[in-house]
């Protein structure tokens, strides 16, 4: 029994592997402070979904994945979160950056479909207009006896 718990600390005591983390932001419509969610695929290996993305005075933060509990303070208690600082930096900075690449995207679609200037319907009918009677006056005015001449 002893020698299990010795074989889990030696473990938890030798220095941790580099982690890949693969994130995929969605953003939203904001709700309050709420911007987004994230999924983070770790090391290929293990998915966790509904990290929220949540923005205040102080710039963008990630609301760790949580529940309802009604034994809880706040309502709610995290399902999945980091344990030391190092990593919750990590996965902070990973977070925001996919937010910010989705976010770039979105601009990007929208400079791509918008028109540089849609005009209002009044205004294109007045531009029509204007074409029209600049057409017109350069077509030469026809005589009265140019009617019959065709026939």
């Amino acid at each position: 029994m002893s020698d299990e718990k010795a074989n889990v600390q030696q473990e938890q005591e030798s220095p941790s592997l580099p982690i890949k983390l693969d994130v995929t932001a969605r953003l939203v419509e904001p709700k309050g402070n709420l911007v987004g969610f994230a999924s983070v695929c770790i090391n290929d290996s293990f998915v966790i979904n509904d990290f929220k993305i949540l923005q205040n005075e102080k710039g963008l933060f990630v609301g760790m994945p949580s529940k309802p509990d009604k034994s809880s303070s706040t309502g709610y208690r995290d399902t999945a979160k980091p344990i030391t600082a190092d990593f919750r930096t990590q996965l902070t900075e990973a977070v925001t950056t996919a937010y910010y690449a989705e976010v770039e995207k979105l601009r990007n679609r929208v400079a791509a479909i918008a028109p540089a200037q849609k005009q209002s319907i009044p205004e294109r009918i007045a531009e029509g207009k204007k074409q029209a009677d600049l057409e017109n006056a350069a077509r030469p005015t026809p005589e009265v006896g140019d009617k019959d001449k065709g026939r």
